[in-house]
């Protein structure tokens, strides 16, 4: 009697421990499989001052009908220091009409404005922007919702270094200053030249 309510404890165990391995490798699976949009800010490396508003797909699977809602309006196109005018709201881009769908790992790049610019239009408030979105995930025939919130505050980026990092730019730019300086010089020896080959003309 006493083996048999052992051996029923003993494979009960089994049972849940098969079980609970099973959620575990789903739940797994599922994340490998799942998307995350999520919206972030980020400055541009090639473009000193100006930040940019990244939209992203950071999972491992393709989202569809992705659509943001904002805990305030967001504003667009904040350029400006100091003295910045109050930008307007967003009225358009994949923020405001949604993207139908985004793959693993895809971007969208939004120019959104300079500090002082993005200060007048956001103030001391954080912006949390919501993405609903759906995904496909491995042995389910229908889709599954998300939703994602991205917290930006943009007052982290006060003080930030906002120097050129364009090394393409910055290069191509000496390449030019190098390149002039060689024609004045050449055009300096040349001058040179004709003025000795003048004098020497004149003696004869």
């Amino acid at each position: 009697m006493e083996n048999g309510i052992n051996t029923e404890i003993v494979s009960l165990v089994a049972l849940i421990i098969a079980f609970t391995s099973t959620i575990i490798n789903y739940l797994v699976l599922r994340s490998q499989r799942d998307p995350e949009v999520v919206v972030y800010a980020l400055p541009d490396a090639r473009r000193p001052t100006i930040i940019n508003l990244i939209i992203e797909n950071v999972g491992k699977g393709r989202a569809r009908d992705i659509r943001f809602e904002s805990s305030r309006p967001i504003p667009e196109r904040a350029f400006g220091f100091d003295n910045a005018p109050v930008p307007g709201p967003m009225k358009d881009g994949p923020l405001v009409r949604g993207i139908p769908a985004f793959a693993p790992g895809e971007k969208r790049t939004i120019t959104w404005g300079q500090f002082g610019g993005l200060r007048k239009g956001l103030g001391e408030d954080v912006l949390d922007i919501t993405a609903t979105y759906k995904g496909y995930p491995a042995m389910r025939f229908t889709p599954k919702s998300h939703k994602t919130t991205s917290r930006i505050d943009i007052k982290s980026f006060e003080g930030t270094d906002a120097s050129d990092h364009n090394w393409d730019k910055k290069a191509a730019e000496q390449l030019e200053q190098i390149a002039k300086a060689l024609s004045e010089l050449t055009d300096v020896v040349a001058t040179f030249k004709q003025t000795h080959e003048d004098e020497q003309n004149t003696h004869v």
